[in-house]
């Protein structure tokens, strides 16, 4: 993956400033909280958070033949062969890039605009996505970028984070991608929702997210005291509602196999990917479904054709809530009746709005994963007893829309 130290967070400074506490996210430095937690969570689940998102990247794609170019690589559709159109500009589509193996290498959101098509990821995998991506051009009208250096993405998630980006820009216009003006700077918006509750995300020119920043936050200044439209949020309360709504991170829950290189056959490196790590579409859980078309051809499609008529996978992420509100961490083993590990924990949080419910993400074996299953975990110094349950932990219902 990409080291980002070369590219600091232009907001870092003024996180600092509010006395922001900070984690470690790969290379970079995110913000945890601004302090209040509890108040940032409910934000979330009441009004909108605005969250600085400096982990997430851009790679540009231009060109006629960008999208159906797409349509070969990426596991969901961007090009219909049928109606022989691409998808219409304002569309946003949730996608993995498999390798030859039909493993995840990485998912990436793509966002369709009139002249061109984004491709939103983990910011340390643009570059190694555009190498692969290049290596798949021959004739094809495609051009790629890195907006890594160019690009500075923030969200505002939660049931008004419409109606709080509507105040900041005075568009009405319901496309789930479109081009927006904030302080008078030209910014890309897009739809996502990784907190069950409504959500749109903001790509910025890095020179002027301050700018765009301070207009969010002063277009949405509380119309009386405490009753705040927007919130700066941090990863804290973010990670919490994520987890409840059943929203599995790539890099988190489940990592990616090494993207292809170049090699001499198509044998030589499905051997160099045999013992690849990264998971396979149906052990994505709740992501398959939005992430897989079955009814088009792309780059380990096989693979995943064949484990779904089989309707067979050996492990996937599940849903874990405990007995009690003792808090598993991530990494603890999953075990079954007699001790056995049968999996392990990727994410946990204890949930408010389930009256501190301690809940988890977990990777489990079959059939250890179906639900209802009664699974052992350690947590807080003793064995203590979960239950697999359906996913999302939380549902909710989205306003401002």
């Amino acid at each position: 993956m990409e080291n980002l130290t070369q590219f600091p967070n232009p907001l870092l400074e003024q996180h600092q400033r509010a006395e922001a506490e900070t984690q470690p996210y790969g290379s970079i430095e995110i913000v945890a909280t601004f302090g209040e937690p509890p108040v940032e969570y409910a934000a979330l689940h009441k009004s909108a958070g605005l969250m600085d998102r400096p982990h997430r990247g851009a790679l540009e794609l231009t060109g006629d033949d960008r999208l159906s170019f797409l349509n070969g690589l990426l596991s969901n559709v961007t090009w219909d062969k049928v109606a022989r159109q691409p998808i219409p500009a304002g569309a946003v589509v949730y996608s993995f890039l498999l390798n030859l193996k039909g493993r995840i290498v990485c998912d990436v959101l793509a966002i369709n605009l009139v002249d061109r098509t984004l491709l939103e990821m983990d910011a340390r995998l643009v570059e190694p996505v555009r190498h692969v991506l290049e290596q798949y051009l021959f004739a094809e009208k495609v051009r790629l970028r890195s907006l890594v250096a160019a690009t500075h993405e923030l969200a505002i998630y939660g049931p008004g984070a419409l109606d709080a980006m509507r105040r900041a820009t005075g568009d009405n216009t319901t496309a789930a991608a479109r081009s927006v003006t904030i302080a008078e700077v030209e910014c890309v918006a897009f739809e996502d929702d990784p907190t069950g509750r409504g959500g749109v995300g903001l790509l910025v020119p890095i020179a002027s997210v301050e700018r765009v920043y301070h207009r969010l936050m002063a277009a949405n200044a509380a119309p009386e005291p405490g009753k705040n439209l927007l919130r700066p949020i941090g990863w804290a309360a973010y990670n919490t509602c994520r987890i409840e709504a059943g929203r599995p991170l790539f890099g988190i829950d489940f990592d990616g196999a090494a993207p292809q290189t170049a090699y001499p056959s198509r044998k030589a490196q499905q051997e160099a990917e045999s013992d690849a790590a990264g998971i396979l579409p149906a052990e994505a859980g709740p992501l398959f479904d939005r992430a897989i078309s079955l009814t088009k051809c792309y780059i380990g499609q096989e693979v995943v054709a064949r484990m779904h008529a089989r309707q067979q996978v050996a492990r996937k992420i599940v849903g874990i809530r405990m007995s009690d509100e003792a808090l598993p961490l991530a990494g603890a083993p999953v075990l079954d009746a007699d001790q056995g590990q049968v999996g392990i924990v990727t994410s946990s949080t204890l949930s408010p709005v389930l009256s501190n419910a301690a809940i988890a993400l977990a990777f489990i074996k079959k059939p250890h994963f179906d639900p209802g299953s009664t699974v052992k975990i350690p947590a807080e110094g003793q064995i203590r007893t979960a239950t697999v349950v359906e996913l999302p932990f939380v549902t909710g219902q989205r306003a401002g829309g």
